[in-house]
């Protein structure tokens, strides 16, 4: 979900996460961040593209939606202060907000934990490229690395599988 919850989406009401704030977005296990502070991480940097300062902002706490990524224009749309995520494609585009390292926190769960308690699933290790609609919710990644799981146990590696999905599901 996290090119949705780029304030510049939000702002244009092209994205199912608009007028959404503070209400349940996932699983009260998830916490997702948005941090550009992470030291020689692709994504950080001290300041944006608008002389904004970096930060760490939580985009979703224990399920609910908290904040967004915001630039300075989308921030005043919106009344939000900026969070350091403007960015623009060129000199010769305008800094709209953007992701800089999305990631979802650790839970308290271990992996055999979570493997254990799935009936039948896919455990992707590790995910390629796919893309994302922010006005739909709709994506689809490549799963690089995955394995199939039966009764609780990892039976052995998939190939060729996608991820394919709704991010509000």
């Amino acid at each position: 979900c996290g090119h949705g919850l780029e304030a510049y989406a939000i702002s244009q009401k092209a994205s199912i996460y608009a007028d959404k704030m503070g209400q349940k977005m996932a699983s009260e296990v998830v916490s997702l961040i948005d941090d550009g502070t992470i030291p020689n991480a692709w994504g950080s940097s001290n300041i944006d593209d608008e002389g904004t300062p970096t930060q760490r902002t939580v985009l979703i706490d224990r399920g609910i939606l908290r904040s967004f990524m915001v630039d300075i224009l989308s921030g005043r749309k919106l009344n939000l202060e900026p969070t350091g995520n403007g960015r623009r494609q060129s000199y010769s585009f305008a800094p709209v907000s953007r992701m800089r390292n999305t990631f979802i926190l650790p839970g308290e769960s271990s992996l055999k934990e979570m493997v254990g308690k799935t009936e039948s699933g896919l455990y992707a290790k590790k995910l390629g490229g796919g893309s994302v609609n922010p006005a739909t919710g709709d994506f689809h990644f490549a799963v690089i690395e995955g394995y199939l799981i039966k009764g609780g146990k990892i039976e052995g590696p998939v190939r060729g599988a996608t991820l394919i999905g709704n991010g509000a599901d």
